[in-house]
């Protein structure tokens, strides 16, 4: 009985999706790409340049990071913060 039920199973629900896998891949390889579009060049070249700018700006601020962090680091110990407590109150 289990036999026939397994049977039944691999007919109606593995050799489908087999099937369907098998067509997809087929199929895959024959489907025409898209053409290129005119502006394309273009719309990539500013792209470029955006992401060439961003670089920048961030090197920029881990520049800046660093070089407060350095002197945060070498500050010394003998200068008062700011603000006292009596001028808080």
């Amino acid at each position: 009985m289990n036999f026939f039920v397994l049977i039944i199973l691999v007919f109606f629900v593995v050799v489908p999706i087999g099937q369907a896998i098998a067509k997809a891949i087929e199929t895959k390889g024959t489907r025409p790409s898209l053409p290129p579009e005119p502006e394309q060049g273009g719309r990539l070249e500013e792209l470029e340049r955006q992401v060439m700018y961003l670089v920048e700006r961030v090197d920029g601020l881990q520049e800046d990071q660093e070089f407060l962090t350095r002197l945060l680091e070498s500050k010394p110990a003998g200068i008062p913060p700011a603000h006292s407590k009596e001028e808080m109150k």
